[in-house]
């Protein structure tokens, strides 16, 4: 009896354009950004976490409202400090 092999499915690779909407800053190689899909104005804003062996992180969306965007803004300049906190302790 032969023994059946399966092999993985390839996964869709679905390219995404995003818009930038706020860089906050780097820190250790990382990037941390506000981006918002290219051409649609009622896509949530997306604060994302670029770098690393992922590459691309989503850490949380927001209401494209503005106080959805002043939300992000606020969640970003938190997430930031954390980040500078977390690399300079790994750093050490």
């Amino acid at each position: 009896m032969a023994d059946v092999i399966q092999f993985p499915q390839r996964a869709v690779i679905q390219t995404l354009h995003f818009d930038e909407k706020h860089a906050f800053s780097e820190i250790g190689g990382l990037m941390l950004s506000l981006v918002q899909e290219q051409g649609n104005e009622n896509a949530p804003i997306s604060l994302v976490l670029l770098g690393g062996v992922g590459g691309f992180f989503l850490l949380e969306s927001f209401e494209p409202t503005p106080e959805g965007f002043e939300s992000a803004k606020i969640a970003g300049d938190i997430t930031l400090r954390a980040l500078a906190v977390g690399h300079d302790n790994w750093s050490e």
